[in-house]
């Protein structure tokens, strides 16, 4: 299963339940900038007193796209996989794209 989650902008608060569950449960986080995610990821264990170590970073965006799919594998789609943005919305409403 694929879960698009909405990371907050400028406060960890705005994170809603069901994303911390997400990003909990995935054996996979695509994400823009994996060291943001990371950080992210480390605020919000501190925070919430939650555990992230065992989870796969792979760097998705606009200028790798193609060669990220062209690597994924079938097992892939049996994964819980989560596409995190840097801010925001993922695919959604992003002000930055073009």
């Amino acid at each position: 299963m694929l879960r698009l989650v909405p990371t907050p902008i400028g406060n960890l608060d705005d994170i809603s339940k069901r994303s911390l569950d997400a990003l909990l449960e995935a054996e996979l986080i695509f994400c823009e900038d994996t060291r943001v995610t990371k950080k992210l990821l480390n605020l919000l264990s501190e925070k919430y007193n939650l555990d992230f170590s065992n989870k796969e970073f792979k760097s998705f965006h606009s200028h790798n796209e193609a060669d990220v799919l062209k690597t994924i594998s079938k097992d892939t789609f049996s994964k819980n996989v989560v596409y995190c943005s840097d801010a925001g919305m993922p695919c959604i409403s992003d002000p930055g794209s073009t």
